[in-house]
């Protein structure tokens, strides 16, 4: 097999928003002199899909939709706190964070609507659905400011008694457990409706994977707020890998530091060895991690080949590569 370069796309680029295809086409051309293989177009930003899928098949490049629960929810159920909660949050992390809740059922059923929309009419035109921040809020801030919409209440209602947690149940272990649970049933529900919609339609399923799963290197500090762990925000990846329920995953691993992407590389490795997803990784050229210099992606590219994986994935936040990170990209193909 051999190794396949893929990168995620806002198509940014594109000035001219009344006639795109020609910034399209110029884009596309690039990505493939470079060795791109497949674009993963963000569908909250890319103007006109189909222009975007005829530039990208007349240049030999696959497509897939980027949806995320944020833009794929129509009239989305968010977050709801009370004031002087959200004004605490705000004091303690500096960000009020507030998106769609998957507990509430409008929410899921928006979302698998939209998507078997897309899949109907895009289905031989994209090669597949990605899944991307298909989970809770950052840990960092569900654990400390649990949502209070009325299907999060209702929820606890069944299963404590009362809707509003206190201190001390953010401490309790089996009420922490259910909250996971709840989370992790919500959004599973939603994957694998899509994955049924993606079957149907001959599509495949792909999803960007946390970096941190569970006990990985972590950054807390703005503008991250924390990495993970996935299995906190209700996004159990391996368990979906093991459920056959995603088609391939790839793994955030935006590290600027060697050290740490060296080793969250290794434990993803472990983790999806003889699962059912195909594994590529992420990596960083540009993002709120923090930018890779072009020797370094270089270096990140080797050692990923070194390692045996199928591919990597390049995130990169002015989605136009420059000179530099072009000529390290097209070199890892020779």
């Amino acid at each position: 097999m051999s190794f396949k370069l893929m990168c995620w796309d806002h198509a940014r680029y594109v000035k001219n928003t009344s006639r795109p295809y020609d910034e399209m086409a110029r884009e596309m051309a690039r990505k493939k002199a470079i060795g791109i293989e497949t674009v993963i177009v963000y569908m909250a930003e890319v103007i006109n899909l189909d222009v975007y899928c005829k530039a990208a098949a007349e240049n030999g490049i696959a497509v897939q939709a980027w949806i995320t629960p944020k833009i794929w929810i129509s009239n989305p159920v968010t977050r709801f706190l009370p004031e002087a909660k959200w004004l605490e949050m705000e004091k303690r992390h500096g960000i009020r964070l507030s998106s769609p809740c998957p507990n509430h059922p409008h929410n899921r059923q928006s979302m698998i609507a939209n998507t078997m929309k897309l899949a109907e009419e895009y289905a031989g035109r994209v090669e597949a659905i990605h899944l991307d921040a298909i989970r809770t809020e950052n840990a960092l801030l569900t654990r400390d400011f649990p949502c209070e919409c009325e299907a999060c209440r209702a929820l606890r209602k069944r299963f404590l008694g009362y809707e509003i947690l206190s201190e001390d149940d953010l401490k309790n272990p089996g009420i922490i457990y259910k909250e996971l649970d709840l989370k992790n049933s919500s959004i599973s529900e939603i994957v694998q409706a899509v994955k049924a919609i993606a079957d149907k339609n001959n599509l495949r399923l792909t999803m960007a994977g946390r970096a941190n799963y569970l006990n990985q290197p972590d950054i807390e500090k703005a503008p991250v707020w924390g990495l993970g762990p996935a299995v906190m925000e209700g996004q159990d990846w391996v368990k979906w890998s093991d459920n056959g329920w995603v088609d391939e995953i790839y793994t955030m691993n935006y590290h600027t530091d060697k050290t740490l992407f060296t080793r969250v590389l290794n434990e993803h490795i472990r983790l999806l060895r003889g699962s059912g997803a195909g594994f590529y990784s992420g990596i960083g050229v540009e993002s709120s991690m923090g930018k890779n210099q072009p020797e370094q992606v270089a270096e990140y590219i080797q050692k990923v080949k070194a390692l045996g994986l199928n591919g990597c994935v390049f995130f990169n936040k002015t989605d136009v590569f420059e000179p530099e990170y072009e000529a390290v990209i097209k070199a890892s193909r020779e």
